[in-house]
């Protein structure tokens, strides 16, 4: 009996050490997903929209990350782009910092000191806010006692109305121009837009300055000044109607870029080229064959409104005398050196051609040939380009012979009643 129970004893005791040796295990074991799971529990988290417009509101949420709980009232910052690493930096050093524990940490004092305040979460873990700036932020939910929360939105600025402008391509030197400023997207007519007109050694430098202002998220669309640009590099013209219309009359001939402009709206542009194109005369020879001797009207006018010209010198000139005029008002033609309106047109015509004499108030000179021949009537006057016409002059016919021959005697006629038939 007594060796009996020595080895019940032996058993009992062999038992006891295989248990006091496996709870050490046992409890390293159930540490390990205890230390797994304290990096979610007591953390924050935030979802938002990537991006909003500027001026709308948006809703963000905030929720326990290790239960996706919400969370009341977590305080929301946001940060710029270019802030959010000083911050993480900051709150990375909190971390590592004296063991302390997260309810002694001030996680809200150093995202609060980079960051805009934008409000705390209610009940339901929700925030609404409106952004009245375009930019890129960073959301950070933040509480004492909690990891804080990220996450990334962009807000864009409103879709910019953009200004269109209708003007003629080519406009000639003192006559109106009529411009009329739209909006790009409905074509409707837009009032009191202000116009200048930008030279061309200046245009490249106001489009890249026009566009760095653009693109500037620092400035709300409806806020940046782009009328300033216009009249750092251009002269101002005047600002449309009701009609969306204006109309300039330009002094000097150049290429021009026409830049519409008002406040909340992307200016529109259209080029102009201002001509330093004279008025040309048109002349008419009534009629336009005429006989040695006779007097022919000749009437000069203004070819675009056909209204006559008075004091326009005529000269008539040979064919061979039109092919040397033609070349020399060619040369006259080319000289940049000398303004359109100012060329003596006059001149190089009376070298070649025979005067005939100038055109009254009316418009009209009287003019007599005596010798036959086709002729190149030429009317020229200061500030018009010449105007052509030919006319083709006849000798007088001969007067024919109705002389009868002698030896042929016309038999004398009478009236039939006092004649008799037989």
């Amino acid at each position: 009996m007594k060796k009996k129970w020595q080895i019940m004893v032996g058993l009992v005791l062999s038992l006891v050490t295989m248990l006091i040796a496996a709870v050490p295990a046992l409890a390293q074991e159930d540490e390990e997903p205890v230390a797994a799971a304290s990096s979610t529990r007591g953390a924050l988290a935030i979802i938002a929209p990537w991006t909003v417009p500027v001026g709308k509101e948006f809703t963000m949420r905030t929720f326990l990350r290790e239960n996706q709980e919400p969370f009341p009232g977590a305080g929301v910052w946001a940060v710029s782009a270019d802030s959010i690493d000083k911050v993480k930096e900051a709150l990375g050093e909190l971390r590592e910092g004296p063991k302390e524990a997260d309810v002694d940490r001030d996680y809200e004092g150093i995202v609060g000191r980079h960051g805009i305040f934008l409000g705390r979460t209610g009940n339901d873990g929700r925030l609404a806010y409106t952004f009245e700036k375009p930019g890129k932020y960073v959301l950070i939910a933040a509480r004492n006692g909690y990891l804080p929360g990220f996450t990334r939105v962009g807000i864009r600025g409103a879709n910019v109305k953009a200004l269109g402008i209708k003007a003629p391509k080519r406009a000639p030197v003192g006559q109106p121009v009529t411009m009329t400023v739209f909006e790009r997207g409905t074509q409707e007519p837009v009032e009191g837009a202000g116009v200048w007109a930008i030279t061309r050694d200046k245009m490249e430098a106001l489009k890249q300055e026009a566009e760095t202002l653009r693109e500037d998220a620092s400035v709300a669309a409806e806020e940046k000044d782009y009328e300033s640009l216009a009249n750092k590099h251009g002269f101002f013209l005047g600002r449309t109607d009701k009609k969306g219309e204006l109309e300039y009359t330009f002094k000097e001939a150049g290429v021009y870029l026409l830049v519409a402009v008002k406040r909340g709206y992307f200016p529109g542009f259209a080029p102009l080229a201002v001509i330093d194109r004279p008025q040309a005369l048109g002349i008419k020879a009534t009629p336009p064959r005429t006989h040695v001797g006779k007097e022919v009207t000749l009437n000069v006018f203004d070819r675009k409104t056909n209204d006559p010209v008075a004091d326009a010198g005529v000269w008539a000139m040979s064919r061979e005398d039109a092919e040397a005029l033609k070349k020399e008002l060619a040369s006259l033609k080319g000289d940049a050196s000398t303004a359109a309106t100012e060329r003596d047109y006059e001149a190089a015509v009376s070298v070649h051609g025979t005067f005939l004499g100038r055109t009254d108030a009316d418009g009209k000179l009287g003019a007599t040939f005596d010798t036959p021949g086709v002729y190149l009537l030429v009317a020229a006057k200061k500030g018009y380009i010449p105007g052509f016409t030919t006319l083709g002059v006849k000798e007088l016919p001969q007067p024919k012979n109705t002389t009868r021959p002698e030896n042929r005697l016309k038999p004398e006629l009478f009236p039939t009643d006092n004649v008799t038939l037989r």
